[in-house]
């Protein structure tokens, strides 16, 4: 019996399903077991797959780790960024920071865990790689957020840098306080009715 024959964009569209579907297993084993504890073995298996096969798409298990860190800053980016370029007006971006980050949480507990507990964690290589991920992040929150709104005189004269650090350190704490359903302990509506009592400007 011949063995079928792919066209070259089929195969690589069926290798970036593979690669796809093995990082949502991975995310799931990380989230649970953490990085020392999880099992490639068990994530090709869970996958649907032969023990090794991951083998095929990440060279080592640390590679796998810093695919699936790179792939959820990107995607977290791409989800909060398309929901607050929805407003035009400062005060109402940051609430739809706080809103859809915690909605992009919600509907990626797994991953969203395995960052979370890296921010958290010890090894610095992936400290440091989230970190450059998320870059992005920060220079939106930055430039796109705060920057217009201190020109606006609705925000306080903050140092724009520095205050998205800290934006994004209240967002990624009180994000990571949710339960295994995604249920969050505080609200986006909470944390963002916190971060703008601190940075409105009253006036003289």
């Amino acid at each position: 019996m011949m063995t079928p024959r792919y066209k070259k964009e089929d195969r690589q569209e069926i290798q970036e399903q593979n690669r796809k579907l093995l990082l949502e297993f991975a995310a799931q084993e990380f989230a649970r077991e953490s990085y020392h504890g999880a099992n490639t073995n068990r994530i090709s298996k869970s996958a649907g797959f032969a023990a090794g096969t991951i083998f095929n798409y990440f060279p080592t298990k640390n590679d796998l780790m810093l695919a699936l860190l790179e792939g959820t800053a990107q995607a977290h980016y791409d989800f909060v960024v398309a929901a607050v370029r929805q407003s035009e007006e400062p005060q109402r971006r940051l609430e739809i920071f706080f809103e859809a980050g915690f909605e992009f949480i919600a509907q990626n507990l797994a991953p969203a865990r395995v960052m979370v507990n890296t921010v958290y964690g010890a090894n610095e290589e992936f400290k440091q790689y989230l970190y450059q991920g998320y870059q992005p992040m920060f220079k939106f929150v930055a430039t796109e957020i705060l920057v217009p709104g201190i020109t606006q005189n609705i925000f306080r004269q903050v140092d724009p840098i520095a205050t998205a650090n800290l934006l994004m350190t209240i967002y990624l704490g009180t994000a990571s306080q949710v339960t295994e359903e995604g249920t969050f302990y505080l609200s986006a509506a909470q944390v963002a009715d916190f971060a703008l009592k601190a940075l409105l400007y009253e006036g003289e």
